[in-house]
């Protein structure tokens, strides 16, 4: 079986060596036996200089600018479609997951025939997240969750494996991160999902994906709701045009309501107009969004085949 491990980095001079090292630990103790790929994505530190002093014993490709997590994503993926890799392991360059770990994400995606195995978190153990981030963590894995109907215990670590089935069905069309959406194309492909604690979990730098907590909620946020319009529309346009209905409901029930009671109803003849005007303005809204979320989706299909990777 083929396996690899991908490292996204963007000026990651003070962690790289630490980092590559680690890895190449467990191929030189034969823990397990994985190649290694280093998508460096448009560092301007001495990171490339760092990267070469490997030489063959990795795999670096790079972009000249920084295209951002989603696009390493995508073309970690596309490298491991052309190199035919059987598995991959998304492993951070900053050191906050375990290393020691990675053998056991490859075992249980293994021996379980699952496509997506997540390196879980356990927040109540971690001293450096504040109070606030917990819960927001917390919250956010339950939300997702409870839309996906799976129970996960943290939706946003970038620490997972994937098999080839999983490698062949995903591709990320935000620009901030893979984490959430996917998951929602992985449950629209019915790809088998579930999660291990990690070891323990370092503290590292400031994330270069954001610059506050309220930044990294709210993106957050839009690529859940765009991803339950986009890969899970049918469930998400009925749920919003139930709740919406509920104005029109209110109105036309004073009127059917006292007509039904009694045979007949002179008055709420106003109410009965408005409502049936909601109800028609409603019905046109949902066809243009439903017209809306299609265009979308094809927009969506065109990018994932007619894709070419940015860093090579």
């Amino acid at each position: 079986m083929k396996k690899l491990v991908a490292v996204p980095c963007f000026n990651e001079e003070d962690n790289i060596d630490s980092c590559i090292e680690s890895l190449l630990s467990l191929k030189n103790e034969k823990i397990d036996v994985f190649d290694i790929l280093v998508v460096n994505d448009g560092s301007k530190d001495d990171t490339n200089k760092k990267l070469s002093q490997f030489g063959n014993l990795i795999t670096v490709i790079s972009s000249k600018q920084n295209f951002g997590l989603s696009e390493v994503f995508n073309s970690i993926l596309y490298f491991s479609r052309e190199e035919n890799y059987d598995q991959l392991i998304i492993f951070d360059s900053d050191n906050q997951y375990p290393f020691e770990d990675i053998p056991k994400l490859f075992e249980k995606i293994t021996s379980e025939e699952l496509d997506i195995v997540i390196g879980s978190r356990d927040f109540k153990a971690l001293d450096h997240f504040s109070n606030s981030k917990k819960f927001f963590q917390r919250l956010g894995a339950f939300l997702v969750g409870l839309s996906l109907r799976m129970n996960l215990n943290d939706v946003t670590s970038g620490f997972r494996a994937y098999s080839s089935k999983a490698l062949d069905s995903l591709f990320v069309t935000n620009t901030f991160t893979y984490t959430l959406e996917t998951l929602y194309q992985a449950k629209r492909s019915k790809l088998k999902i579930s999660d291990i604690e990690t070891s323990y979990t370092n503290q590292t730098r400031d994330s270069r994906l954001f610059d506050s907590n309220f930044e990294y909620i709210s993106k957050s946020i839009k690529i859940i709701f765009k991803s339950l319009l986009i890969y899970r529309s049918k469930l998400t346009v009925s749920i919003l045009t139930l709740i919406l209905s509920t104005p029109g409901l209110i109105l036309t029930s004073r009127f059917f309501i006292k007509y039904f009671q009694e045979g007949s109803n002179p008055g709420n003849v106003q109410s009965l107009i408005v409502g049936v005007g909601y109800f028609n303005i409603l019905f046109i809204s949902v066809v243009l969004f439903s017209i809306v979320i299609n265009n979308y989706k094809n927009k969506n299909f065109l990018l994932t085949n007619l894709y070419k990777p940015k860093h090579y």
